[in-house]
């Protein structure tokens, strides 16, 4: 039972008072047979019920004579706390253990994948489809935006009306490699690379470049080999064409200067746009995406001259035409072990078909992780066969990765090459919904495969 002060008599009174000095927050009395308990309250917020919540904390008891008692925590929840402020922070800091630890296990990926699946359709939509408040997601977003180093670009196709294709170099030195810098250096200035890794074991660089035919890859490859950076260092080099079929090789943003051209002005000469161009509203639309993803639309019709609501419309557009698969969320941040890229070389393909199911499967199979365990995923003529690029989080990973290829690459031998350093571009590294990926589509289209639980049902 609650009591009113002018009903205490006056040794408790005073030590009511006296307490009061030195508390913060309002007290309240509660008479029981053996004196008065005195417990310290405030409303607070609560961000998880969004409404406000009473903090209380028993501080002690004033016998009938007034003398105080402080109370025997035993409680390990308010054990040091004298007063409600310090067991609000020692609450908080054990909620906020407990929140990181049910986070790290449970949203952390959820939200990651959103981010690499979703990111512009924005926090509310996010915050609903995963269960957490508008505030927590939002906080949780930024928090894991600054983790892993999150950007935002465009995961594409546009590439494809101008007759661009993607190739890639596989390169072996002999006995002498060219300097990290004069290399980056290189290549930074080449528009069509968008992708360099040095690496160590089977192979020493990869390079995955954007031409148009094939000649005019060799044309790229040959002029970086006769700089003065590469001429002077012998190595096995192959050229060839690689097709995407999961993940993304991101393009930089020196790749635009390659289609600058490609924008359609009206002239006598062209007075209507021709198949390998693209509108200046597109142009834009594309450029400033695929530098910022998040970018609002607003931004880009002004900073390009265009009417306002054209951006807009035109991403829209570009996604309903296939130009543009989505805005994703890319890591830049390298897990602490790294990354390996696997070559197989496909020398018996009859037999790779007879198990082609195992190895679609694999593709799709989730990683614990906050990457997917293939980031990328594509088919290569020469070496004829696949290439895997993999995030290594712990010791043993490069074994566990490179046993699980070749069981479902039958017929193949497989080669693997550590990544040292990224010299220019980006690995794509994502967390993405893989039932949004090519091998997910074939598994269900040819095998009749589902996935409940991430078990395989037929």
């Amino acid at each position: 039972m609650r009591v009113l002060m002018q009903e205490l008599e006056e040794p408790i009174r005073k030590t009511l008072e006296a307490l009061k000095a030195i508390h913060k927050h309002y007290l309240v009395l509660k008479k029981r047979p053996d004196g008065y308990y005195v417990i310290e309250a405030m409303p607070k917020w609560d961000e998880k019920l969004q409404r406000y919540t009473l903090m209380s904390l028993y501080i002690g008891k004033i016998e009938k004579d007034g003398k105080f008692i402080e109370p025997i925590r035993k409680r390990s929840s308010t054990k040091d706390a004298r007063n409600l402020d310090e067991y609000i922070e020692q609450r908080e800091r054990s909620e906020t253990r407990e929140e990181k630890e049910a986070f790290g296990s449970e949203y952390e990926p959820l939200i990651l994948k959103e981010l690499s699946t979703n990111p512009r359709d924005g926090v509310a939509a996010i915050s609903k489809r995963i269960g957490l408040p508008y505030s927590t997601t939002l906080y949780w977003i930024k928090k894991l935006e600054k983790k892993y180093n999150i950007r935002y670009t465009i995961e594409y196709w546009f590439i494809r009306q101008f007759d661009l294709n993607r190739y890639i170099a596989i390169v072996k030195f002999k006995d002498k490699r060219p300097k990290r810098e004069e290399l980056k250096a290189l290549l930074e200035k080449n528009p069509y690379v968008q992708l360099a890794v040095s690496t160590r074991g089977a192979y020493d660089l990869f390079l995955f470049i954007i031409a148009n035919k094939p000649g005019d890859a060799e044309n790229v490859i040959y002029n970086l080999r006769s700089s003065p950076v590469l001429s002077h260092c012998p190595a096995d080099w192959q050229v060839s064409y690689y097709a995407a079929g999961m993940g993304l090789i991101p393009l930089r943003d020196k790749f635009f200067d390659i289609i600058k051209d490609r924008v359609w002005r009206r002239s006598k000469e062209t007075p209507r746009k021709q198949k390998d161009q693209i509108f200046m509203r597109e142009y834009a639309t594309l450029r400033e995406l695929n530098s910022n993803g998040l970018i609002d639309f607003s931004e880009i019709d002004k900073k390009y001259g265009l009417k306002q609501g054209s951006a807009q419309y035109t991403y829209h557009k570009l996604v309903n035409d296939r130009m543009l698969e989505r805005v994703t969320g890319i890591m830049e941040t390298m897990p602490k072990v790294g990354a390996a890229i696997f070559i197989a070389k496909q020398r018996n393909v009859g037999l790779f078909n007879e198990h082609r199911k195992e190895y679609l499967s694999e593709l799709i199979s989730d990683s614990d992780e906050v990457m997917n365990r293939y980031v990328f995923v594509g088919d290569i003529g020469s070496p004829y066969g696949i290439i895997l690029i993999s995030p290594l989080f712990n010791q043993g990973d490069l074994e566990n990765v490179e046993e699980s290829v070749k069981k479902v690459a039958k017929g193949s031998i497989i080669r693997t090459s550590v990544i040292t350093d990224v010299l220019i571009g980006s690995l794509g590294f994502r967390r993405l919904d893989l039932t949004k990926t090519w091998a997910y589509e074939t598994l269900v289209k040819e095998y009749n495969y589902k996935v409940e639980n991430n078990l395989e049902n037929e």
